[in-house]
């Protein structure tokens, strides 16, 4: 709940202008009394109270910079909002701690995985850039992204871990079962500068294949400039078991509750 917490400037955002594209920014700051807890809140909670300020057909970036010792759990729901295209950016201070989780769910009203359901048959490109800045030293982000796709949803993702400050961590997981038509492209870059130490990053893509023409193309990067590092990536594309679809249809599911249990359990 907001009462938790604040933001700074009495709820208003700071526009400026950073190559034509309006840029809002927003300090979130728990105060002296919760230094302790993760605060937990949306970003479509954050921003409802500035709605009229955003026009959502037009590029804009929301900038949140957490204080120094504070920890929030922030959930991406702007798809409630039927905001397809964001560019989010967040900032880390001394010993600030952020656990960012974005889910998606085209098979939420399709849990046949049928072709002939509207809802997959239209046509959605979600465009996802998510910057991590950490510019104080402890400063730790978990980020975890799990996409359901289905239909001819397309889901382009961009993200920067940018370490600018020593002792910092980050942890990024992606996950993505696409079904149908659906597509993904992830760009994931892990960015170190130059004298820094004690510097933790991971990126993981993991994505299955379900539909005839489902497609994932990942593209995980590092630009690491400093020595004292641990840095790591990958990415994995496969199918569902075949074992363990076996093994649940011969304990009474059919075939259609036995794959909607494996992605389940796979995104979760």
């Amino acid at each position: 709940m907001l009462n938790k917490f604040k933001i700074k400037s009495n709820y208003i955002f700071k526009k400026r202008l950073v190559e034509t594209v309006p840029v809002f920014s927003i300090i979130l700051d728990q105060g002296i009394n919760n230094k302790t807890c993760f605060n937990k809140t949306s970003l479509k909670k954050i921003l409802k109270y500035k709605l009229d300020q955003l026009d959502l057909s037009s590029n804009f970036k929301v900038q949140i910079i957490l204080a120094d010792n504070s920890s929030f759990v922030i959930n991406d729901d702007l798809l409630d909002l039927q905001l397809f295209s964001s560019n989010l950016e967040f900032v880390l201070n001394k010993n600030s701690k952020l656990d960012y989780n974005l889910n998606t769910d085209s098979l939420k009203t399709c849990r046949d995985f049928c072709t002939d359901c509207p809802s997959c048959k239209k046509a959605e490109k979600i465009k996802k850039e998510l910057n991590f800045k950490f510019l104080g030293t402890g400063s730790v982000a978990n980020i975890k992204i799990s996409l359901n796709g289905a239909g001819s949803h397309f889901f382009d993702l961009k993200t920067v871990q940018d370490h600018k400050a020593s002792n910092s961590k980050s942890d990024l997981v992606i996950k993505a079962a696409l079904s149908q038509n659906s597509n993904l492209r992830s760009d994931n870059l892990v960015k170190v500068s130059k004298g820094l130490e004690k510097i933790e990053a991971s990126q993981i893509n993991k994505n299955l294949l379900l539909g005839c023409f489902s497609k994932a193309i990942c593209i995980p990067k590092l630009e690491v400039e400093s020595d004292d590092v641990v840095c790591k990536h990958g990415a994995a594309v496969s199918k569902l078991d075949e074992e363990q679809m076996f093994y649940l249809q011969s304990r009474g599911m059919d075939h259609c509750n036995a794959k909607e249990t494996l992605i389940k359990a796979f995104l979760d």
